[in-house]
C-alpha cells in the first residue's frame, strides 16, 4: 500500500461511457452502498451512491482511469466523493483556508464556476484488492459520513456556539474513548520510514517525520531544508471527538494572502490527479500565519491496524508533490 504516487506524464486511457466495474470494485461500491440503508431519498447504481447527509447530498462516484505509475503499478479507477455545499459560497479563500483548518476527511473545493463543495478522493490499484476490501472500502463509506463534521464545526466555531456541535452532540462511535492509535502503532510507521531512508521518531502519542525539500536533506535539525509530519493521538477534533490527527507543514513562507491561494490551488491539484495520494483531509493556512499545512483527522471509527503507516506515506508522495506544484525555490 506504500506505492509511489505521482506520474506528471501519466494520461488516462480508458473512457467513461461503456464502462462497468470490475467485480472487486463493484463488490465494493455494493458495501459502501449499505450506508444508505433506511434513506428512501438514496440513489444507488453500480458506479455511483448519492444520500442525504445532514441536510445536504453526498456523492460517491467510481471513475475508469487506466495509468501506469512510474513504479509500473497500474491505477484502474478512482473513486471520488463530493458533497456540493451552498452555504459558503459568498466566502472568499481566506475564509475557506480557514475553515478547512477543522476538516476530517475531506476539504472544501471551490472550482472554476465558484461552487463549493467538500471533496476527498481516491486512486485504486489493481493489484491492491486485499486493501480494497478491508481498508479503502470501509474508509470511503465511514469518510463520506463524516464529510460536513469540519465545515459544520468550523461554522459553530466561528459564530461562538461551539457547544453545539461538540463531540458529544455529534455523537460518533468512539468518540470518547482513548485514541484507537497506540504505541505499536507509531514504532511500525517509524521502522518503515526508516527502512525507506525517512528521518523519523515516534513516541507513545504520535510520531514526527521530516521529508526532504531538497536534494539530500535529512532533517532540519542539522540546517537542512525539509517538510514536517507530525501525527498525535492525544490531540482530539473540537466536534469528532478522539482519533488521530495529522499535519503535514511545508518549509515555505508567503502572505497570508499567497498562503491561502496556494492552498486552494494544491486542494484544487489533488482533487482533479491521478496518480496523487489518497485525499483525506485538506491544504489550509490560518489568517496570520506565513506557511502552509496539510491537515487531517480520523476519528476512532476510521481505526485500522497499520493506518499511520499508510498516513505518512501519503504525505511523503504530498511533500513532493506540493514541492513540484508551488516550487522548492519559495
Amino acid at each position: 500500500m506504500e506505492h509511489s504516487q505521482h506520474n506528471e506524464t501519466a494520461t488516462p486511457v480508458l473512457h467513461e461511457d461503456n464502462w462497468q466495474p470490475r467485480p472487486e470494485l463493484l463488490h465494493a461500491m455494493q458495501e459502501i452502498a449499505t450506508i444508505t440503508e433506511g434513506d428512501e431519498t438514496a440513489v444507488v447504481t453500480d458506479r455511483q451512491i448519492t444520500f442525504d447527509n445532514r441536510a445536504q447530498r453526498t456523492t460517491i462516484t467510481a471513475l475508469p482511469v487506466g495509468v501506469e505509475t512510474v513504479d509500473g503499478l497500474w491505477i484502474s479507477e478512482r473513486i471520488e466523493i463530493r458533497t456540493p455545499l451552498e452555504a459558503f459560497e459568498d466566502l472568499d479563500e481566506e475564509h475557506l483556508a480557514v475553515i478547512n483548518t477543522f476538516t476530517t476527511t475531506g476539504a472544501i473545493v471551490r472550482d472554476a464556476d465558484g461552487h463549493d463543495a467538500v471533496v476527498s478522493s481516491l486512486p485504486v490499484f489493481e493489484e491492491d484488492t486485499e486493501a480494497l476490501a478491508v481498508l479503502y472500502t470501509p474508509l470511503i463509506a465511514n469518510a463520506a459520513l463524516l464529510h460536513l463534521i469540519g465545515p459544520l464545526c468550523a461554522a459553530f466555531q466561528i459564530s461562538g456556539r461551539q457547544d453545539e456541535c461538540d463531540p458529544a452532540q455529534m455523537a460518533l462511535p468512539g468518540w470518547d474513548d482513548p485514541s484507537y492509535w497506540d504505541t505499536y502503532e507509531f514504532e511500525y510507521a517509524t521502522e518503515r520510514m526508516r527502512a525507506n531512508g525517512i528521518y523519523a521518531n515516534a513516541g507513545p502519542h504520535g510520531l514526527t517525520a521530516e521529508f526532504a525539500w531538497e536534494e539530500g536533506a535529512m532533517s532540519a535539525a542539522v540546517g537542512d531544508r525539509t517538510s514536517l509530519l507530525q501525527i498525535r493521538a492525544d490531540e482530539p477534533h473540537p466536534s469528532a471527538g478522539n482519533g488521530l490527527l495529522y499535519r503535514l507543514d511545508l518549509p515555505v513562507n508567503f502572505d497570508a494572502e499567497e498562503a491561502q491561494r496556494c492552498a486552494a490551488v494544491l486542494n484544487r491539484y489533488e482533487v482533479n490527479g491521478v496518480d496523487t495520494p489518497p485525499f483525506f483531509g485538506a491544504w489550509c493556512s490560518q489568517p496570520s500565519s506565513t506557511t502552509l499545512s496539510f491537515v487531517g483527522f480520523w476519528p476512532n471509527l476510521l481505526y485500522k491496524q497499520g493506518t499511520v503507516a499508510n498516513i505518512a506515506f501519503w504525505c511523503a508522495s504530498r511533500s513532493r508533490i506540493a514541492r513540484q506544484v508551488i516550487g522548492s525555490e519559495l
